[in-house]
């Protein structure tokens, strides 16, 4: 998976988080070993219940959302698509809707004159 993600400019990080999806393992959790909230080992159990120091029991991927919209803008077509209910909101005070084109335009019709 990361040589995929990182063929296609993907960046992530990976964090420790509480199997019980209580806390995220970072900032003043960062070197603990046990939850706050509910007191459940950070570490994955192996056979007899040993804990296996170092391997989490639950990991999270985070994909920092700036990169994503930077790539999705820097086409003109998909950014004009992306931003086309800020720029055509209404024509005389009624709502402009994006139709889907086989619907055509009885539907567009139909929509105005309400």
């Amino acid at each position: 998976a990361k040589k995929i993600l990182c063929a296609l400019g993907l960046s992530y990080e990976k964090m420790h988080a509480c199997p019980n999806d209580c806390i995220l393992y970072r900032k003043e959790y960062e070197d603990s070993t046990n939850c706050p909230t509910c007191g459940i080992s950070r570490w994955k159990e192996g056979k007899d219940s040993i804990l296996i120091e170092g391997v989490p029991a639950k990991v999270v991927w985070y994909f920092p959302p700036i990169p994503r919209f930077k790539r999705m803008f820097q086409s003109y077509e998909t950014a004009k698509s992306l931003t086309w209910h800020a720029a055509r909101k209404s024509i005389d005070g009624k709502m402009l809707i994006r139709l889907i084109p086989r619907l055509g335009n009885f539907l567009m019709i139909n929509v105005l004159s309400l």
